[in-house]
């Protein structure tokens, strides 16, 4: 079976070291992902993604090779461990370009969820839409400022 994945590729108008901040530092992050984060960055690290009402996600950081790829692992259900609950990796790869930085952000690990993979893909499709346009419009508008 080939692996499944959600995938986005967006151009932000900001240099790679502001990209690469608003992916890794805490209080940046909850600007535009969720409402609340904490992460200690470095492999084998934890953190936590708050999502208010639909609970805390708990990550364990894969990679953090800066400033070109970030990735981690995060369960699937509120409060649960990613190391031993079904989780998916997400890698965030950062390319400089020209004009700003050209973002791919990779969702994988779908094939644990059996015939419900496709229906978490779709949400986490439409989520990452949604996430991503908030990050871009949140740099875009810290560099015009």
């Amino acid at each position: 079976m080939s692996e499944l994945s959600v995938t986005r590729t967006l151009h932000i108008a900001a240099h790679p070291s502001t990209v690469w901040a608003a992916l890794t530092q805490a209080e940046l992050i909850s600007e535009w992902f969720g409402e609340t984060a904490t992460i200690d960055l470095r492999v084998g690290g934890a953190g936590v993604m708050g999502f208010g009402g639909d609970g805390d996600f708990s990550i364990i950081v894969e990679e953090v090779t800066e400033p070109v790829s970030f990735a981690y692992r995060w369960a699937h259900e509120p409060g649960a461990d990613p190391a031993v609950s079904p989780s998916t990796l997400v890698r965030f790869t950062l390319v400089e370009t020209d004009s700003g930085t050209q973002l791919t952000v990779v969702e994988t690990g779908w094939e644990q969820f059996g015939a419900e993979s496709a229906h978490f893909m779709g949400l986490n499709t439409e989520g990452w839409l949604e996430e991503l346009d908030e990050l871009r419009s949140f740099l875009e508008k810290q560099d015009s400022a």
